[in-house]
């Protein structure tokens, strides 16, 4: 079988390629790249909106949505309890719509383009939670888009453990036995499906938190109350990517000047029910549009929730990869953690992913254990385990 790099000719990366950061903290991941500031261009009922008109409700769209992020932020203070659990991000956009827009048209087609929102968190926007909304404030702000693939970043965080660690590959975990006391003198016991066991003075588990919830009779004895709780409580987004790449970018008809939109929006379209009957939105991007050499005759699709649900790989142009997270044993069926509605304490949930099982000599890192801005990023993982390392390092009085 041939590697993916062969079938398209590129290297992919099959992570979300949006970086997004807000204010004047910069993501660790955005002082290794270079991003390209895309063109929206928006589709309804198959025809294409006006360019004055898109930039106008894209722009009007992303203040309320900031809007609405201070507006969480603010009911944060008392816990949230003024915002009901059961409200989402589309309700409050949908509220602030109807007072910024009084024609129809507009109010129903800055709403259509709000389910955008289901491209970064992976569900769409009215399962949201908006009681929680500022912990997705990291969506908010400038966009990279990662124009090659991960592989230098990867290369540049992982070199301290390649360089120094041992790492073994191709097994995987079937326990973890922690002592109940840290003062006890034990050690943390780790088998893996060959038999295999380990002992270590500490554990960090960067599993993703869709593993934790398939396997929670993984760790003995069984984890604390809250932290159970945390895995039940957070959900998985289910965000997939689907790359199509062709013989040549036969969509660009002027090779000297590229008119064609970096980034595509068709907003629930209605001009396909045979294919496409619950009318779900999608959007590309235009992989042709970078410089070279990370031009690519590619269409890249962001698919979300139901729609990522129905992936079909019948279609095969030159060559056609889909992720499936919801396959994927070891991801745990899903992509990353997000915080839909009817979820009652989501920063206290992340809070117990970030505190651990000190006693246990256990600890976890990962997306779903970041900075309350950051969860459920590239850069919410690699800050959840740099901080993890450092309180581990502090306490055998190391300083990292």
């Amino acid at each position: 079988m041939k590697s993916i790099s062969e079938r398209t000719g590129f290297i992919l990366g099959i992570a979300v390629k949006c970086i997004r950061y807000y204010g004047w903290r910069q993501k660790p991941t955005h002082r290794c790249i270079t991003g390209t500031r895309s063109r929206c261009c928006s589709i309804l009922l198959g025809k294409m909106l006006p360019d004055e008109e898109t930039d106008r409700l894209s722009t009007l769209l992303w203040k309320v949505i900031e809007e609405a992020f201070e507006y969480s932020a603010e009911a944060h203070k008392d816990h949230g309890q003024s915002i009901p659990a059961k409200d989402s991000l589309y309700d409050f956009i949908q509220r602030r719509c109807n007072e910024e827009l009084k024609d129809e048209r507009e109010q129903d087609t800055l709403l259509q383009m709000s389910e955008m929102w289901g491209a970064y968190v992976g569900e769409p926007v009215w399962k949201q939670s908006l009681r929680f909304a500022w912990m997705e404030e990291c969506c908010g702000g400038e966009e990279m888009f990662v124009a090659s693939n991960y592989s230098a970043i990867m290369d540049r965080i992982s070199k301290a453990a390649t360089d120094k660690a041992e790492i073994l590959l191709g097994k995987r975990v079937v326990s973890v036995r922690t002592p109940k006391e840290r003062t006890s003198g034990q050690k943390v016991c780790v088998t893996t499906d060959d038999g295999s066991i380990r002992e270590f003075d500490e554990v960090v588990m960067s599993t993703p938190l869709g593993w934790l919830k398939k396997y929670p009779d993984c760790f003995i004895p069984s984890l604390p109350p809250r932290l159970t709780s945390a895995i039940d409580n957070l959900k998985l987004s289910q965000l997939e990517k689907v790359f199509i790449t062709f013989p040549t970018a036969f969509w660009i008809e002027d090779k000297t000047n590229d008119s064609f939109p970096s980034y595509t929006n068709w907003l629930r379209p209605r001009y396909a029910e045979e294919t496409n009957p619950h009318h779900w939105p999608q959007e590309i991007w235009n992989l042709a549009a970078f410089s070279p050499p990370n031009n690519h005759p590619t269409i890249l699709f962001y698919l979300y929730g139901d729609c990522s649900r129905h992936i079909n790989s019948d279609c095969t142009p030159q060559a056609i990869l889909a992720t499936e997270w919801l396959k994927d044993e070891l991801n745990g069926h899903g992509s990353y953690c997000n915080f839909q509605t009817g979820i009652e304490e989501a920063d206290k949930d992340v809070e117990a992913f970030k505190e651990g099982c000190v006693e246990r000599r256990l600890w976890f890192c990962g997306e779903h254990a970041a900075p309350f801005e950051e969860c459920g990023t590239v850069a919410g993982a690699y800050l959840s385990g740099e901080s993890t390392g450092v309180k581990v390092a502090g306490l055998y009085g190391l300083k990292a």
